[in-house]
């Protein structure tokens, strides 16, 4: 892993302070090689959040726990451990042969009351998912990532075509450094789409690679999807 990619793997894991964040978008912004890394590493750990989890079975965990744990004692070899093991006597033997005669009961009449049951649970196999997911009946959908430095924003959203140019459907969260992001799916295709700053200010994605004018003089950021 060159020095490139330990950067972008260190602000993906959130391990650069506010300061280095800035300085880390500042060097994206300037470079097109670390942001297109960036892009591709932000879209894998995006998608790895949505792969499903799968639950182990109760049959695998008896067995996991069969393996780990020691094998347990008979009630004989219990009983006579309790009598030999040595210690300080403040009671007779007797009293200690009464005792462990009555946890033997007491267990063997719990195992008579609960008769021993091993529930399987069958976990419905899911294959892994890629970037690019596609089903019978929708096209496939690419996840992109859009980032933002705002520190002073109280509130940040994006409108573009794929919404409708509604800002309310597609918000973006606050990280530490003033960082604001969002992550979603798009069909392959050509966008345009603005960022909206506390529901009032328009603006284009600065780290955009392309602008196109809306007609009405200003500049639209310009994304191009592809699988």
């Amino acid at each position: 892993m060159d020095e490139q990619e330990l950067l972008v793997q260190r602000f993906l894991d959130q391990d650069l302070t506010p300061e280095e964040r800035v300085e880390f978008l500042q060097a994206v912004d300037a470079d097109p090689t670390v942001r297109r890394r960036w892009l591709n590493l932000e879209m894998v750990v995006a998608e790895a959040s949505q792969l499903p989890r799968i639950i182990p079975s109760a049959r695998f965990l008896s067995k996991l726990k069969a393996k780990v744990a020691p094998p347990p004692l008979s009630w004989w070899e219990q009983l006579w451990a309790a009598v030999t093991t040595p210690r300080t006597f403040e009671w007779n033997i007797a009293g200690a042969v009464a005792a462990a005669c009555v946890a033997i009961v007491s267990v063997a009449g719990l195992f008579a009351v609960i008769s021993p049951r091993v529930v399987e649970v069958r976990v419905p196999a899911i294959p892994a998912q890629t970037i690019a997911t596609s089903t019978k009946q929708e096209e496939p959908k690419v996840f992109v990532r859009l980032v933002l430095l705002q520190p002073g924003a109280r509130s940040v959203s994006v409108a573009g075509d794929f919404n409708g140019w509604d800002p309310a459907q597609t918000k973006l969260e606050r990280s530490d450094g003033g960082v604001w992001t969002a992550t979603i799916p798009l069909k392959p295709g050509r966008y345009q789409y603005m960022f909206v700053i506390d529901g009032k200010q328009w603006m284009a994605d600065p780290l955009a690679a392309e602008e196109a004018t809306d007609g009405f003089g200003a500049q639209n950021a310009v994304l191009d999807v592809a699988i």
